[in-house]
């Protein structure tokens, strides 16, 4: 049995290994796929496995499970959501931010500082608490569990350095030591900005999916006994007689029982002409029938039609591995272990070798820990294939497997079998004799 989990909280590939480590320990899952970039997880089950476990798995690698599909349905208002989720944050954080750069930085801005220097901390803590506490506590929190679950992400770094920033405005209480506060909150609200930009990049790639979805029949015309209803489309059921008049759309995959007319398949088969469908022929769902009346027996609904199959590909096709994507993972795996121990030698090296005061060591090490954070790495190449299927799914070209982007770069000449898959989908008069 396959499944689909919707996953809130993954940002880079150090997330979505995590979250296949924590999925793979489960016995009966496979073919496990993960894409950080659309928030979901693709796998195979046992039936036995149930939607707690996988959700426990989930959370258990410091993540946010929101649902667990055993079929495919359209996720537009859980994106949305999130998507808002995001704008809140952003519009939180700077409302704090503001004030923090303007204190930080009135002397130069207006040639006299606002507030003294003994009032200088107390302000940096508390407008950046709301900033690292509240907003950021999402991240903070799947960072920080990271240490003790050994599952290291990008949040590991961008919690790390922002609480070790933050603290330090607390100890300059008890020891002579620099007051990072201020910077904390900067450096949280400029991760924040970040993600909000990486969503909408990623609902602008997954609104070609929901036009897909938008291509089926709203509504269906249904024969109930001797009457005519026209109810919406999620209300149709198998065996069900469907009346389609010239010029609609026919709502769902069925076969003709009663009727005759032409259909035009161009969407689906990219053959220009229509097809003659007659009792017996089989039709699919969001098809053109042109010229006559058909009665239809539908005979698959839902998931198990034609174009739930074309959005299925393309969703599995963004959640596959490239290649490059395999190598990209096994850095970004060792990738923030190493700069948690380069930091840790650079605030030894500033310490004991140059040495350098304890507050100019923290600074530093804390430098290292936030520049790491982007991840370009981990992040480029899924959004790249997410935006490229995507294109490609608009332009009525479908990749079933991620893989096959990467390998078209070496085609160099492409065979078709016949005219017709390559036409306009409209036949048009070229010349006359």
């Amino acid at each position: 049995m396959k499944a689909k989990i919707n996953i809130d909280g993954m940002h880079c590939a150090s997330c979505a290994a995590n979250v296949k480590k924590s999925l793979s320990k489960i016995k009966g899952a496979k073919n496990i796929r993960v894409n950080p970039i659309a928030g979901k997880a693709f796998l195979e089950i046992d039936k036995k496995i149930d939607e707690n476990k996988l959700k426990a798995a989930v959370k258990d690698a410091g993540f946010n499970p929101k649902e667990v599909e055993f079929e495919e349905t359209s996720s537009s208002s859980s994106s949305s959501k999130k998507s808002n989720s995001w704008l809140t944050k952003l519009i939180g954080v700077w409302l704090f931010t503001i004030p923090i750069i303007f204190i930080m930085y009135s002397e130069k801005l207006i040639g006299t500082p606002v507030v003294s220097m003994n009032q200088m901390t107390p302000i940096m803590l508390i407008l950046s608490f709301p900033i690292i506490f509240i907003f950021g506590f999402s991240t903070i929190r799947a960072g920080l569990r990271g240490f003790y679950k050994f599952y290291f992400t990008m949040d590991s770094l961008i919690a790390l350095g922002t609480v070790i920033a933050f603290s330090t405005g607390i100890l300059s209480f008890f020891m002579p030591i620099q007051d990072f506060s201020g910077v904390s909150g900067m450096i949280m609200t400029i991760f924040i900005t970040g993600k909000y930009i990486e969503d909408r990049a990623r609902g602008r790639a997954t609104s070609e999916i929901k036009k897909l979805l938008e291509l089926g029949a709203k509504k269906a015309r249904v024969l109930r006994g001797k009457e005519e209803i026209e109810i919406p489309i999620s209300e149709v059921k198998l065996g069900d007689i469907l009346i389609i008049k010239p010029g609609e759309k026919i709502p769902t995959d069925g076969t003709v029982t009663k009727g005759a007319s032409s259909v035009d398949e161009s969407m689906v088969t990219g053959e220009s002409l229509p097809v003659e469908k007659t009792v017996k022929d089989h039709v699919i769902g969001v098809t053109l029938n042109q010229d006559g009346i058909l009665y239809v027996k539908a005979t698959k609904i839902g998931k198990d039609t034609f174009l739930s199959h074309i959005i299925k590909l393309v969703e599995e096709a963004q959640g596959t591995q490239v290649p490059i994507q395999k190598i990209a993972d096994k850095i970004t795996n060792v990738f923030v272990p190493v700069i948690l121990v380069l930091s840790l030698l650079t605030f030894l090296f500033w310490v004991f070798i140059l040495p350098a005061e304890m507050s100019r060591a923290i600074g530093v090490a804390i430098a290292v820990l936030v520049i790491a954070c982007p991840c370009s790495l981990g992040l480029a190449v899924p959004i790249s294939l997410m935006v490229g299927s995507g294109i490609g799914a608009k332009k009525g070209i479908l990749i079933r497997k991620g893989e096959a982007i990467q390998t078209m770069k070496e085609v160099k000449i492409i065979v078709f079998d016949k005219t017709g898959t390559i036409t306009k989908g409209q036949p048009e008069v070229i010349n006359i004799h």
